[in-house]
């Protein structure tokens, strides 16, 4: 095929702070954070005066501080604590708010456990990288909303977690302007929605969960005519979040489209938004639903004897009150939720697809999408060997390079180089791995992997940045693949150094531009993991060839931007940026 023009890289979700929503959900982290740290001041100056003392400076990504307070804490409660041991748990987005208020309440009984809870959101894919147990950031326990995703990070992170029995449910809906949905007559049904004129938008379903169910429940309703002519045009105006549906309908509501989402997503919505309220419309055949529950992933006895009575809580009278305060329905307490006015079809459940249908479905959706073919370009810099904790900078690297290629979908080529100075055979600064192919032949899978284990084996010497970013845009150019996006991957936690000289920042633009052409795009995404990567020269690389920087200063920020690069695009009309 032959792509159009490319467009610039558009504002993604993460990148834009309109959505009320997201911008609560964001202060309200924060507000965590905040307590957090004023619970650790001590902790905290403690290390940087043995930093200073040894060091004679700070440290990249310090692990987080797990030591209890030195003090007896009382809880609200009035109990009498010794110790309040931390346990940090990461939720789905619609749960997190939900899953604070749920722990919050139970902590301040007398019987609970002497534990203080902590909860932060992750979406499936920022979940799946984080979870691996080199990742320093990695929760004690997480609350999924969906057993999918459970079997998907127990595949690509070895995370071996246990499925557990949901605690709490929520429907899969349509998000809809009431105007548009008075027009629907009173009923609607999964054909006439995703197959109209103006069906609904989806998210992806290869990485968020409402993609997945709305794909998997109408994949089986359509005829192979109906499927070769709909998903091709549901997959061209794929959305990467509801974060960003949600923020459409808010702020261009003359683009906006219905769009699936969770039950208590809407509600969420309508709660921050009461001037820009949204309707349910549910198809007459009945829906899926989200399932929440709670998977232990540490292996302290303390927390996780924190998270076994936590799960009991969560299957009470009193939690169901809470949840369904959330647009959350209990499993184990029936409640009845209101629904916004205007909104169409109750509340039906119908069975989660199972895992074989969940394979039909991402495999038709994959031959509708435009493939990647991506060189993969690691910083391999002496100071990749920097301590993070218990661990280096370059083992979290690698640990989550092994997960995104497990999680890549196998019709991606996928090439890897590394990079410092003088790593190549006649002193160029980076070394070809392994070439490019695709990860659905075994052998080339297998190398990708060793060689994203090995990373550790390649550290030494400086930042060979723009030479290597030159050289790589060049690789991808000579290997050009018109059916596919072509991109060049550059992960570095420093500037450009090199000791050779090389090429500048103005002289490495002027190349790119030159070498740019319009009908055969190439982008560079870059990730800069630490504090001292030049954030403005990396960002000047990206936004110059479509694509965008995405910086990681703290270990809590490294999932999230490697899921961002690697799994947040956006396409249209068949170009994906």
């Amino acid at each position: 095929m032959t792509n159009p023009p490319p467009p610039q890289r558009p504002s993604t979700p993460y990148d834009q702070t309109l959505t009320e929503t997201r911008a609560a959900r964001k202060a309200f982290e924060a507000q965590i954070a905040a307590a957090r740290r004023r619970r650790r001041v001590g902790a905290i100056a403690a290390i940087v005066a043995l930093v200073a003392a040894v060091a004679g400076g700070a440290t990249w990504w310090l692990g987080r501080d797990t030591s209890p307070a030195s003090t007896p804490v009382a809880s609200p409660s009035g109990k009498n604590c010794d110790t309040l041991t931390p346990v940090t748990l990461w939720a789905a987005p619609s749960m997190q708010r939900a899953a604070h208020e749920l722990a919050k309440v139970y902590q301040k009984k007398p019987d609970s456990p002497c534990v203080n809870y902590e909860v932060f959101a992750r979406k499936p894919v920022e979940a799946m990288l984080g979870l691996g147990k080199e990742q320093p950031e990695r929760p004690d326990a997480w609350i999924p909303d969906s057993p999918l995703w459970v079997e998907r990070v127990n595949q690509v992170a070895k995370l071996g977690a246990k499925q557990v029995t949901p605690f709490a449910k929520s429907a899969l809906v349509v998000a809809m302007d009431r105007g548009e949905a008075d027009q629907l007559d009173g009923k609607a049904a999964w054909l006439e929605l995703v197959a109209s004129d103006t069906p609904i938008r989806l998210t992806d379903p290869r990485s968020t969960t409402a993609g997945l169910l709305t794909l998997s429940t109408t994949l089986p309703l359509l005829s192979k005519e109906q499927g070769r002519v709909i998903i091709p045009k549901l997959a061209q105006q794929m959305a990467a979040s509801d974060d960003q549906l949600f923020e459409t309908y808010l702020t261009k509501p003359e683009e906006a489209m219905a769009f699936p989402t969770s039950e208590a997503a809407l509600a969420q919505h309508n709660r921050f938004n009461p001037k820009n309220k949204m309707v349910a419309v549910v198809p007459s055949e009945g829906t899926p639903s989200f399932e929440y529950s709670l998977i232990t992933t540490s292996e302290d006895p303390a927390r996780r004897k924190g998270i076994d009575a936590l799960r009991e809580f969560l299957n009470t009278a009193e939690a169901a009150k809470i949840m369904a305060t959330f647009g959350l329905r209990s499993t184990a307490v029936p409640v009845t939720l209101p629904t916004p006015e205007g909104s169409i079809g109750d509340i039906k459940a119908t069975a989660s697809p199972n895992a074989a249908q969940v394979a039909a479905a991402t495999d038709v959706w994959q031959s509708a999408t435009t493939d990647f073919q991506l060189l993969s370009v690691f910083d391999v810099s002496g100071s990749m060997n920097e301590k993070v904790g218990n661990t280096t900078r370059v083992k979290i690297t690698q640990e989550a390079a092994g997960i995104a290629l497990n999680a890549l979908p196998r019709t991606t080529k996928l090439g890897l180089w590394v990079f410092s100075s003088d790593k190549g055979p006649n002193g160029e600064d980076y070394k070809k791995i392994v070439p490019m192919g695709a990860l659905s032949d075994e052998q080339h899978r297998g190398r990708m992997a060793a060689a994203a284990a090995s990373l550790g084996k390649e550290v030494e010497g400086w930042t060979g940045l723009y030479d290597t970013i030159w050289a790589a845009y060049q690789e991808v150019k000579a290997n050009y693949d018109p059916e596919r996006v072509n991109a060049v991957v550059v992960l570095t936690d420093g500037k450009n150094e090199d000791p050779g000289g090389g090429l500048s920042l103005d002289q490495l633009m002027a190349n790119i531009r030159q070498a740019t052409d319009p009908k055969r795009p190439i982008a560079i995404t870059t990730i800069g993991i630490g504090p001292d990567v030049d954030a403005e020269a990396l960002r000047k690389i990206s936004r110059g060839s479509f694509s965008e920087f995405y910086g990681a200063p703290s270990p809590a920020d490294m999932t999230t931007v490697l899921a961002k690069a690697l799994f947040d695009h956006e396409c249209k009309d068949g170009v994906c940026v």
